[in-house]
């Protein structure tokens, strides 16, 4: 989907210098990887109630992946869908 400044596709190999360089520059620990950053992100979204579909599009994943590894941080979406509605 991106390429590199080079016109190159992104490999497992590729990303590691510019992400090192990135994180220094962010001021994060020196230990920081992309999956961290990715977790954190999905994690961040999906707490703060943003839609699954929407979160698995952002992420380039399926909505099942997202469901079985966060799905248990909107324990409480149905119960908040029901209390809102007038029985």
């Amino acid at each position: 989907m991106f390429a590199q400044a080079s016109g190159k596709a992104w490999n497992k190999d590729a990303w590691k210098k510019p992400m090192k360089a990135a994180a220094a520059a962010a001021g994060l620990p020196a230990g920081t990887v992309l999956y961290t950053l990715l977790h954190s992100t999905i994690t961040d979204l999906v707490v703060g109630g943003l839609d699954l579909l929407t979160v698995a599009q952002l992420s380039g994943t399926c909505v099942e992946m997202i469901e079985k590894h966060y799905g248990h941080l909107r324990a409480d979406h149905a119960a908040e869908a029901l209390a809102k509605l007038a029985l």
